[in-house]
């Protein structure tokens, strides 16, 4: 068991039992794991969940503060979950309503303020209101790729600064750009890696196959190739998922291998940070399938 600020929290697992880190109000799940929630009190309370209203949030704003200080306010919507019970116990994923893997976030009986019809923070709702509010993360496993579904559900935010309070907002899964995403993962594994654009990444990254590749749509099936006709091997000696596939102005990261096995073709599914959000999706639905890609694999060091 662990206390965090306000409630008493366990997880039921077959895994090792998560303790809860009191320190920044957030438990972390794999995915299935049972979460139970008791108000502090042990009073009954209306229970309610609350997630980021979807939008492409910007904090490139002229004028904002230096040193890399985000200025952008995200808003986000509450939703009922439970009434007039002093504990609830929830499958993220299972139920509904509740995103998993992802993040959202958990309370009881909140202040009237967060029961508006959005709530506008500059902080996670943990973060601002640590009294009342939780966040609760779930990933699929613990490794590279299941890390960067910890941010499912968190807005696209361009670009990741600190908050305020001084929180980096993709550490604390405020929201991230297309590089953040890609470089929370790589944090989150323990590298010494700071946040960057998609072009300052490239020093922590080493070439898989060397090249630049574009989709050859003179062949049936289509696979990309580069100018001396050589494609990207999949598997084996090849991309693999975790790898980057870098198109210039996007970071994104290989999953899975699809259509072509063993190629690298337009069916091959990503996970990305982009205009809705951190996101799966097919390398032809990526919004970049008309640029040319290079793929990278993250060094343990510069």
């Amino acid at each position: 068991m662990g206390l965090v600020t306000g409630y008493l929290f366990f997880l039921i697992s077959s895994l090792p039992v998560t303790v809860p880190d009191a320190t920044d109000n957030c438990v972390h799940l794999m995915t299935g794991d049972t979460l139970y929630a008791t108000s502090f009190s042990g009073e009954r309370a209306n229970w309610y969940y609350a997630v980021p209203v979807r939008w492409a949030y910007d904090n490139m704003i002229p004028g904002g503060e230096p040193m890399g200080l985000g200025v952008d306010t995200l808003r986000y919507r509450l939703f009922p979950l439970s009434s007039g019970v002093s504990y609830i116990s929830l499958i993220p994923g299972e139920e509904a309503l509740l995103p998993s893997p992802g993040v959202f976030y958990l309370t009881a009986d909140p202040p009237s303020e967060l029961l508006a019809d959005t709530v506008a923070a500059v902080e996670p709702l943990h973060l601002q209101y640590p009294d009342c509010v939780i966040q609760v993360v779930s990933r699929p496993s613990d490794d590279y790729t299941g890390y960067l579904f910890e941010m499912i559900n968190a807005p696209f935010l361009m670009t990741p600064r600190l908050t305020v309070g001084g929180n980096h907002q993709a550490d604390c899964r405020l929201g991230c750009d297309c590089a953040g995403l890609a470089v929370y993962g790589a944090r989150r594994m323990g590298l010494d890696i700071p946040y960057a654009g998609p072009l300052g990444i490239v020093r922590y990254l080493t070439s898989v196959v060397p090249g630049e590749f574009l989709p050859d749509s003179s062949i049936d099936p289509v696979v990309y190739i580069s100018g001396y006709g050589d494609s990207v091997p999949v598997g084996s000696g090849g991309l693999v998922p975790g790898d980057i596939v870098h198109f210039g102005t996007q970071v994104s990261v290989f999953l899975e291998d699809k259509g072509v096995i063993g190629t690298l073709d337009p069916e091959d599914m990503l996970i990305q940070s982009w205009f809705d959000g951190p996101h799966v999706c097919a390398i032809r639905d990526c919004g970049f399938y008309h640029l040319p890609l290079r793929v990278f694999r993250w060094s343990a060091s510069e």
